[in-house]
């Protein structure tokens, strides 16, 4: 069995600012403005959100990012319950792109959250009985068992002997971690339990906690093969299919189970004629199942799927199906009922411009740690390989 090393970057901190990377800065920065406009006029007058539509496009970036980061219990799950050892240069990556997205979630809804100041209310005043609450304290709690994962890797550059000393309780932290976003992605399904009447029936339905559990795990190898093969490829650094491949399957096995408990629950409910009605709603369903079960289990299952390009774009349609899976929760599924109200939504200029900016600070908050922490370097000798703008510490720096 291979030997996983994290090398860590040595020397100064850094932040390599390309011509992109300044852009997104220069980006950030009038996004900034908008947001402070935002608290300044209200988001009655910044944005189109109304009575009829109070969820907008920052929830269905709420959802969406939740799901995705799953990548870091599904992995950690894998990599620590099941000791698959082989796939441990994504466990870790994927911990710090679920920490990031989860800060990122807490900054959206910093945003969208008419009375944020109030966040410290659920601690003395619990909601025992509202899904949301559940949703609330499991994210703090992963929060904070994320932060004490990531100390103990930042210790391996800054203070070794911390590691060292944290190394008797990181076990408990790890099975504690993968156990607790389990309680919040359910959650996220069960907000809509409680709207059934408004929620079209083929999305309405009490599978829909473990729907939303299932496709969050499934989708964190995608996420994982994505930002391996982008990275790798990034810091000139070689890609190993094999065990991409590996986890390519596992990801397919689940969205055949997804496909299979969809279905079954499609023709339990009598849906059938509703899925395939062929109008706007339908359409949009049979697309998402496509995207996020079939066309991925196809391309595992043919030769092109072992290969690089075949296992990314394994991992590209897999994640675009899913995130599909959300926003159809979120608009398509409640379309009908806005209708009915006389009203429609579509997000306004300021929600456009202040959700792409939150997420170019998500980025390079990954570019930034990345670059300066132990995350990459799975295995030892990957640097190997003279390349043209390596650091005088050994550490390829992005070219992006």
């Amino acid at each position: 069995m291979k030997e996983w090393v994290f090398k860590s970057p040595t020397g100064r901190w850094n932040l390599r600012l390309t011509p992109i990377r300044l852009g997104m800065l220069a980006f950030i920065a009038f996004s900034l403005v908008m947001i402070l406009a935002r608290y300044y006029a209200g988001l009655g007058y910044w944005t189109n959100l109304s009575d009829a539509v109070p969820w907008g496009a920052w929830i269905g970036a709420d959802m969406n990012v939740i799901a995705l980061a799953g990548a870091g219990f599904s992995t950690a799950i894998i990599t620590h319950i099941f000791h698959a050892e082989k796939f441990d240069p994504v466990s870790r990556r994927c911990l710090l792109l679920s920490f990031i997205g989860y800060v990122l979630v807490l900054l959206i809804l910093i945003v969208e959250i008419g009375r944020w100041d109030n966040f410290w209310t659920p601690f003395v005043s619990p909601g025992i009985h509202s899904p949301m609450f559940e949703v609330y304290m499991c994210i703090v709690a992963y929060l904070i068992l994320q932060v004490i994962e990531l100390i103990e890797v930042g210790a391996e550059k800054v203070a070794p002997k911390l590691k060292k000393k944290m190394a008797p309780i990181m076990q408990i932290v790890f099975i504690a971690a993968c156990t607790v976003p389990l309680g919040h992605q359910a959650s996220l399904g069960s907000l809509y339990l409680a709207m059934p009447a408004k929620l079209d029936p083929i999305w309405a339905t009490q599978m829909m906690p473990w729907l939303f559990v299932l496709s969050a795990f499934f989708v964190g190898p995608c996420v994982a093969i994505v930002e391996y093969i982008w990275t790798n490829s990034r810091y000139n650094m070689k890609i190993d299919t094999e065990m991409l491949y590996g986890l390519a399957r596992i990801s397919a096995v689940l969205m055949g189970v997804f496909f299979v408990l969809k279905s079954a629950d499609l023709v339990m409910r009598g849906q059938l004629g509703n899925v395939f009605a062929f109008n706007g709603v339908s359409n949009m369903f049979l697309l998402e199942m496509l995207l996020v079960s079939v066309v991925p289990i196809i391309i595992h299952l043919t030769p092109f799927g072992r290969t690089k390009g075949g296992l990314l774009t394994f991992g590209i349609v897999g994640m675009i199906g899913l995130i599909l899976t959300r926003l159809n929760v979120v608009f398509t599924g409640m379309s009908a009922h806005v209708a009915s109200l006389g009203s429609s939504y579509f997000p306004s200029f300021m929600e456009i411009v202040s959700t792409v900016g939150l997420f170019f600070v998500a980025f390079l908050a990954y570019m930034w740690v990345t670059e300066n922490f132990p995350f990459f370097f799975g295995v030892a000798g990957d640097a190997d390989k003279e390349v043209a703008n390596e650091s005088e510490s050994g550490y390829n720096q992005a070219v992006l």
